[in-house]
């Protein structure tokens, strides 16, 4: 599905993923989708005429549990409602006769389920979908030309700025985007031969935890020893695992991880504002 969308679709979809960590939630929920759509596309917030983007939040923090955050290296699973946003985006997006499928087509994604909570959120909020529909509606499809990679796969959109890592190509916005997000506390970054990490798993939950002090004296616990077998560079997605191999070494500062590429380009040193940026 990833392939049809535009580089603010899945950059939406990237801060929806931090946000759910940010959260410490086991999912990505249509929430978080929300948070970074709103994020992504501010454009869109004249669609939502009683709220802001800072109330939207605050509203959504003071009900989400109070969890401890989750690593960013961890490849969170879209919850059945977000699945459903993404979904309803792409018939959305087919309706309309658009080949791509944009911050627009999730908008309307989301308000279209007001069983959510961003869809009850949006109607609370007086979120006109019915207009932005037709305003859709009236405008020309935009033209979708060249292929560019992703941390999601291959798009059909085109791309002017790009950055080579591992081989494949990647929005210059986008990365820099993440880097800045990367680099917003000063970590310190170890570099560090990958390994496998022990998990606690909940017994009936079945959710994971790498404190595994929970499963001391507690049944509802279970220690799996060496349970954790990869990680992803946060901003490429490059596999990390046990291998001798360049997937076998990274940079950590003790919660998330990033390939050496990755780290040695864009966080040791500042490659954007660098005159040797090799963009294409």
């Amino acid at each position: 599905m990833f392939e049809r969308f535009t580089e603010k679709a899945r950059r939406t979809v990237f801060f929806a993923r931090y946000e759910a960590c940010q959260f410490g939630s086991p999912a990505i929920d249509t929430e978080h989708m929300l948070l970074g759509l709103l994020r992504e596309e501010k454009s869109l917030q004249k669609w939502i005429p009683k709220a802001d983007a800072e109330t939207i939040r605050k509203r959504i923090e003071s009900s989400a549990p109070k969890n401890e955050k989750i690593s960013t290296s961890i490849d969170l699973p879209l919850s059945h409602g977000a699945k459903g946003v993404l979904h309803r985006a792409m018939t959305e997006a087919d309706r309309l006769n658009h080949k791509h499928i944009g911050t627009e087509h999730l908008f309307l994604g989301l308000a279209g389920d007001h069983s959510t909570v961003a869809g009850k959120l949006l109607l609370e909020y007086g979120a006109d979908s019915v207009k932005l529909r037709l305003a859709l509606e009236r405008q020309p499809p935009p033209e979708s030309t060249r292929k560019t990679e992703s941390r999601f796969g291959r798009s059909r959109i085109f791309v002017r700025d790009t950055v080579e890592i591992h081989g494949g190509r990647h929005h210059a916005d986008y990365v820099r985007d993440v880097v800045t997000t990367v680099r917003a506390y000063n970590w310190h970054w170890q570099k560090a031969v990958w390994k496998p990490r022990d998990i606690v798993v909940h017994s009936k939950t079945s959710k994971l935890s790498f404190d595994v002090n929970l499963a001391k004296g507690s049944q509802d616990f279970t220690l799996v020893k060496n349970g954790w077998k990869k990680d992803h560079c946060f901003i490429c997605n490059w596999e990390l695992r046990e291998s001798d191999d360049e997937h076998g070494t990274g940079y950590t500062n003790g919660r998330t991880w990033l390939c050496m590429e990755c780290c040695e380009r864009f966080v040791l040193r500042d490659y954007f504002s660098s005159s040797q940026s090799e963009m294409t």
